[in-house]
């Protein structure tokens, strides 16, 4: 087989339009050149990627395995197949038509659990004028103009740019529903980005004495310094955090019990009603609905790890594992009975389907049954 039919067959795995006669014939070719550099890497990566697979796969492991024991030079040859598809993702592609097309009568049904994926990058923006456009789908594309600030979107990335042409503060509103985040720029050059299920409302461009802005669920700010615009966040009536230029993550989604507002680096004034302090790196500040703002020293890799694509958890009880999975996932939760009083720790990719990451929580005895789109959870 030549590299070129091999590049096809792996491609054809890729739209799933491969049919039972060619993944035979791949088989084949894995068996009959056991010496060749591809050979080896879809031997190993077929059984470290078939550990905890219960499927009789023993024809498929021998082959495997007698690739591994041939002897062979240390030095391997990459062939130039299509770059698009690596070893580790052509080999997990041919795991999964070997399961569905020669081992069908075997193959677990799929469960709605694994058709829900994660959120994807989208957002709903609401204009000055209320006209509401989704970002989903749209790329690359000019938005025209509010009140003279360029609005722009390119590559899933909403930025504003220009000085406006009045006085007048002119706002629109993005905001992420479950199953959604974003990334904005403001028009002094603030980069924001929204967790699912939340909101920004800000003006498309500064021109006053102070920049302000209001949000709702869990946004992480990167201030542009302007320090004569001192840069303030309202969370509606409940606290407010007020910057010059520096790096902070706000959670203030509505069922959780608690602001936490967290400093990355510079400083922050963060408050309430009744009680403000000054925030260090390092720091995260908890606004309790009694009024009471307390302060501790936290790990802030762990509190902004959502933007580097994990879940973290530490000590988190089940309720509050599940209302991250619930905005992320885009999914309802319920209890039958009294919630389970274990807790979390650890991380867990948020690139994960929703069936990966109830696998991970089964190892903790969380039994669960799925309806549609909501989780129910039984002790």
């Amino acid at each position: 087989m030549d590299h070129q039919r091999l590049a096809d067959l792996l491609n054809r795995y890729a739209d799933h339009s491969i049919t039972i006669e060619e993944t035979g014939e791949l088989l084949s070719w894995l068996e009959a050149n056991p010496n060749h550099p591809m050979a080896e890497e879809v031997g190993e990566e077929f059984l470290l990627a078939n550990q905890h697979v219960s499927t009789n796969l023993e024809p498929y492991q021998s082959i495997a395995n007698s690739i591994l024991a041939t002897d062979r030079p240390v030095i391997r040859k990459i062939y130039p197949i299509k770059r698009i598809l690596s070893y580790a993702a052509a080999i997990a592609l041919l795991i999964g038509a070997l399961l569905y097309n020669l081992l069908k009568e075997d193959h677990p049904p799929v469960t709605i659990a694994q058709t829900i994926t994660p959120a994807i990058n989208g957002a709903i923006l609401t204009r000055s004028n209320g006209q509401q456009v989704n970002l989903d789908t749209l790329q690359t594309t000019s938005l025209g103009k509010e009140d003279g600030t360029a609005v722009k979107l390119d590559k899933g990335l909403l930025a504003y740019e220009g000085a406006g042409n009045s006085g007048n503060m002119v706002y629109n509103t993005i905001q992420t529903p479950n199953g959604r985040t974003f990334h904005v720029i403001l028009q002094d050059g603030t980069s924001v980005w929204l967790n699912a299920g939340s909101s920004i409302t800000y003006p498309v461009a500064f021109n006053g004495t102070s920049r302000e802005v209001s949000i709702t669920g869990e946004v992480y700010f990167d201030v542009a310094h302007a320090a004569t615009q001192p840069f303030k966040v309202n969370i509606g009536d409940k606290a407010w955090v007020q910057v010059l230029g520096t790096a902070f993550n706000i959670n203030a989604y509505k069922d959780e019990p608690y602001i936490a507002t967290t400093l990355v680096q510079g400083a922050v004034k963060t408050g309430n009603q009744q009680n403000e302090a000054i925030l260090h790196p390092g720091q995260q500040a908890i606004a309790n609905a009694d009024g009471s703002l307390l302060l501790k020293d936290v790990e802030t890799s762990a509190i902004t790890a959502w933007r580097n694509g994990l879940f973290h958890f530490e000590n988190a009880s089940i309720p509050a594992v599940m209302r991250q999975l619930a905005r992320w996932y885009d999914v309802e939760v319920r209890y039958e009975g009294t919630p389970p009083t274990r807790t979390f720790s650890g991380e867990i990719g948020r690139d994960l389907s929703l069936q990966q990451v109830l696998d991970i929580l089964k190892t903790m005895r969380i039994h669960y049954t799925i309806n549609q789109r909501e989780i129910i959870i039984t002790e």
